[in-house]
């Protein structure tokens, strides 16, 4: 009978358990419509460590998002704002204790508009993350990564120019898919210590402008094959950057690297790789 009573007890308390882990979770919906005709849109993203999506569509709002979370650990804000002709929209999360945070404790999917010329500033921590910022009119891009494992891709191209895309990515393993359809002026990416892919394929408009710093790790970057490049690379003794498969037209002065037709291009890519103690492989792809 003991036994039996023992029994009942641990199940109860199991199934009580579970219905507390089961409740802890919250799930929030947050949609925003323009109040006024707006002209432009800034998109302020700051969530810290979780689980992340952001697409771009078609669409009358300026933004909807879900967020599903730890609710004991996690508080979530949303907001939209109107100032004169540009709309306002801020997603954050924060830690409401110094709670150690796991990636399914806080999980965002937000889709934005492709209506609005946005200005995008997302800053987020130890996370997975997915955005396809394909369609997105994006002005300017500043985006900072912690410890990620993120996939950042242009799967369509940017209808207007970029004046500029700024990339801070920490312990990473990170990955910028179509470069080519972000349409941008300037990139800057600083790497800190992980493995970064960078694909330059797309449709190129103008001649693009990228400083690339990369501390004690190891990023790879892939460039069509057929595009007007110029690489400056500055590495030393504790690092390196290497060449695969460069076109026959590839003319090498020391650290100073051009295709033939780069002077005389309306489009293409002024690169300058700048390497601590970590390693840069460049590779050409058809």
């Amino acid at each position: 009978m003991g036994r039996r009573i023992i029994g009942f007890t641990i199940a109860a308390l199991l199934l009580s358990a579970s219905f507390l882990q089961a409740g802890r979770f919250e799930t929030m919906h947050f949609s925003f419509t323009p109040e006024e005709d707006i002209e432009n849109l800034e998109v302020r993203i700051d969530l810290g460590a979780g689980e992340f999506q952001l697409a771009v569509e078609k669409m009358d709002e300026v933004a909807v998002a879900d967020a599903e979370y730890d609710e004991r650990r996690i508080e979530v804000y949303a907001d939209y704002d109107e100032h004169g002709k540009t709309g306002v929209v801020e997603f954050r999360s924060e830690c409401r204790r110094n709670f150690n945070i796991d990636t399914e404790d806080n999980i965002w999917d937000i889709i934005l508009s492709d209506k609005y010329p946005t200005e995008l500033e997302i800053d987020i921590g130890a996370c997975e993350a997915e955005f396809d910022l394909g369609g997105l009119p994006l002005e300017f891009l500043d985006l900072d990564v912690g410890a990620a494992d993120a996939e950042i891709s242009f799967g369509k191209p940017n209808p207007i120019e970029a004046e500029e895309i700024m990339i801070d990515a920490g312990a990473a393993d990170f990955r910028l898919k179509k470069l080519g359809n972000a349409n941008f002026r300037r990139l800057t990416f600083d790497g800190g210590v992980g493995d970064f892919e960078l694909d330059f394929s797309g449709e190129y408009k103008g001649m693009s402008r990228v400083d690339i710093d990369i501390g004690m790790g190891s990023a790879t970057l892939y460039i069509p094959r057929d595009l007007p490049v110029r690489i400056e690379a500055d590495d030393s003794f504790l690092s390196s950057v290497d060449f695969d498969n460069a076109p026959r037209k590839f003319l090498e002065d020391d650290d100073y690297y051009e295709t033939d037709d780069f002077d005389d291009a309306d489009y293409g890519l002024d690169i300058e790789v700048s390497v601590g103690l970590g390693s840069v492989d460049i590779i050409f792809e058809d």
